[in-house]
């Protein structure tokens, strides 16, 4: 069992893992397209392939959710490692009945219990993205949803003082589907706050 990673030539790795007939299996976590290309690539030499992608994972909370449990859930699924884990919740959904009492006291928590800053610092939650391409992702995708309407109940900025790769987290209220984040991975420490009404229309929206 072999673990290989490159930064600089990781098409020239991936191509020649891909073509070896030594090598039997990929596992591969990463992007949707890569994995496409990784698949069209082991299809000459048969290999196994195990995948992780880019997904979009809803968290539903319906009125009759006990309202704490449900913040506590969303946010440890949101924001784990700042936002950064494949199965990170990227949309969650809120009934109309406990929309607003689950916001106000989500963006309480966020507020008030976490703390950017290093690594090594004991008292920080949360610590840097990737890289300053993750960072502008991120920030593209809140400007896009305030561009369209909703608001940023906390957070929503670069924090330079820290270094380049840092981002409040950040918390949105009033999303729609047509903002970028209903459709795209944000991949980052913000939580977008979507409301429904009924099951049905929420089953179609996820």
């Amino acid at each position: 069992f072999n673990v290989v990673t490159a930064l600089g030539n990781t098409p020239e790795v991936g191509a020649a893992l891909t073509a070896s007939p030594t090598v039997r299996k990929i596992s591969f976590t990463g992007s949707t397209g890569v994995g496409k290309l990784l698949m069209s690539q082991c299809a000459g030499t048969l290999k196994k392939l195990s995948m992780e992608l880019g997904g979009n994972a809803p968290f539903i909370v319906f009125d009759d959710a006990d309202v704490d449990a449900a913040v506590a859930g969303a946010l440890a699924s949101k924001f784990r490692s700042s936002g950064q884990t494949c199965v990170c919740a990227n949309r969650i959904y809120v009934q109309s009945g406990v929309y607003d009492e689950f916001a106000r006291k989500f963006a309480a928590k966020v507020r008030d219990d976490f703390s950017v800053g290093n690594g090594f610092d004991p008292r920080a939650t949360h610590g840097p993205l990737i890289h300053d391409r993750a960072v502008d992702k991120v920030d593209a995708h809140v400007r896009d949803a305030q561009a369209k309407g909703a608001e940023v109940v906390v957070g929503g900025n670069k924090m330079p003082g820290l270094g380049p790769n840092f981002y409040e987290p950040t918390v949105i209220t009033g999303m729609t589907a047509d903002m970028a984040m209903a459709t795209d991975e944000t991949f980052g420490p913000v939580a977008g706050l979507f409301s429904f009404d009924t099951e049905d229309e929420v089953v179609r929206l996820a």
